[in-house]
């Protein structure tokens, strides 16, 4: 089953983003150097915070929140920026002139995702540790479900913001990097829900990551977490990823008819 999912062509493209880690800065900074920079920005502003409220739990679930939001952005970065290599070296038409299937390069692109995900994580966990004595491990098993709901969200952003250029063309390719910033204050990744106002919370509820963040904030607290809240973040997961994967997959046979040497 596994062979006929990761074949010799998805493999080829595992290999061809892999190599480039090993002398590409750009990849590594957003991989490693912005989010260290995070931790210590989020770090000295939890601590302060904590110092400030009396609350000794503030910097743990600011820092956690930023480990989440790191899962976010790292999974729908892999899929839009992985696009936009092929576009930006003009392989893009090269590619798919082979008999590499659309759903051949999802599955590559995704399995990407997790790999750099996973990376980041192995810098800023143990970063984490050492600097605030903050260890995410505290949240036990519930760590694979926030991982994989957050990961889904990275996935429909990724494919939805990868199907507006397929469809519009490279003119709108800061689409990849800006699309995510609006789950930023719906998602309430570094505060509670009720702190947003009234009619902003309504449209919260509405975001798969705010049930994440909202379960994260009171296992830290020490409250029990309500499983409703996944399912439902599960649920809206599913339901954007469905969308998205239509709409990525509608805009690349629309970019295929007119030729996606326009590309080049």
């Amino acid at each position: 089953m596994l062979n006929k999912i990761f074949n010799h062509r998805v493999k080829a493209l595992f290999m061809r983003h892999l190599y480039p880690l090993r002398r590409d800065f750009d990849l590594l900074s957003d991989m490693i150097y912005w989010p260290l920079i995070d931790t210590l920005t989020w770090g000295i502003t939890g601590s302060w915070l904590t110092e400030e409220s009396g609350s000794p739990t503030l910097v743990t679930a600011i820092l956690m929140g930023l480990i989440l939001w790191n899962i976010i952005w790292r999974s729908q970065s892999e899929v839009g920026r992985n696009l936009m290599d092929e576009i930006w070296n003009s392989n893009l038409s090269n590619l798919f002139s082979t008999p590499l299937k659309i759903s051949e390069w999802l599955t590559a692109v995704l399995g990407l995702s997790v790999i750099k995900t996973l990376i980041t994580l192995g810098i800023m966990v143990p970063a984490i540790l050492i600097l605030y004595a903050v260890n995410a491990f505290t949240l036990g098993w519930w760590l694979v479900p926030f991982f994989f709901l957050c990961s889904m969200t990275g996935w429909w952003v990724g494919l939805l913001g990868s199907g507006i250029v397929l469809r519009y063309g490279p003119k709108v390719q800061t689409i990849i990097w800006t699309l995510p910033g609006i789950l930023l204050p719906f998602s309430a990744i570094y505060f509670p829900v009720d702190r947003l106002p009234f009619l902003v919370q309504k449209i919260s509820m509405l975001v798969p990551t705010t049930y994440v963040l909202e379960s994260m904030r009171a296992a830290v607290g020490g409250a029990p977490i309500n499983p409703t809240y996944l399912y439902i973040s599960f649920g809206l997961n599913v339901l954007y990823l469905t969308l998205a994967g239509w709409f990525f997959i509608r805009s690349f046979a629309y970019s295929k008819n007119l030729g996606l040497d326009r590309f080049l």
